[in-house]
């Protein structure tokens, strides 16, 4: 089930492609200076991506899960990609902070916040399982938080019990359908340029 925001976003989109969602492939480069393509993929490509902060903690919380997920997406065949969306950090602060977290996936920099404005990512983190239709369309199969380690801002339990994005990324990557696909985010607010 989408949110409202994302299905009137969707219908807009699929009113000029027809079908999915549709977004002109932006282009960002990793803290490395390699050049990514988030949201273009071929027909049935999965791809993750998981908006992040280098000091919300919250999303640093998450980054062990995050890890684990970006493991099981790769695995499964898919892309995952965390994505900064603050124009003024650093190659050298993103490559330090996946460095202390020991997060081994494509680290990118929103800076202009194409892919922010595309999705309509608000929290850090925020999480989004696609699936690719080809020439720029997909399908927004999960959309929320990574998983349960807080129930709501200021309210963290122990331990993680639910892994919503990867249960979502099994889901998919077996052809079933996703139980819940919206699941609330909880973190630190996007600051939109």
């Amino acid at each position: 089930m989408r949110t409202p925001v994302i299905t009137l976003m969707c219908v807009w989109l699929a009113a000029l492609a027809l079908a999915g969602c549709t977004a002109p492939p932006a282009s960002l480069s990793d803290h490395d200076g390699l050049v990514h393509t988030p949201l273009d993929g071929d027909e049935g490509d999965l791809v993750v991506v998981v908006f992040s902060s280098t000091d919300c903690p919250i999303a640093n919380a998450m980054a062990p899960d995050i890890e684990r997920a970006s493991r099981e997406t790769t695995e499964a065949g898919g892309r995952f990609y965390l994505v900064h969306a603050r124009p003024e950090l650093t190659a050298e602060r993103t490559r330090t902070h996946a460095r202390e977290y020991e997060l081994t996936m494509p680290v990118i920099v929103d800076r202009n916040h194409d892919l922010v404005r595309t999705l309509d990512a608000t929290i850090t983190p925020e999480a989004y399982l696609l699936r690719m239709r080809g020439n720029g369309r997909y399908d927004i199969l999960y959309h929320g938080s990574v998983n349960n380690l807080y129930g709501s801002v200021g309210n963290r339990r122990q331990n993680i019990s639910e892994h919503y994005l990867r249960d979502a990324v099994r889901s998919a990557a077996a052809g079933k359908e996703i139980e819940v696909s919206q699941r609330t985010p909880f973190g630190c607010y996007i600051e939109r340029n």
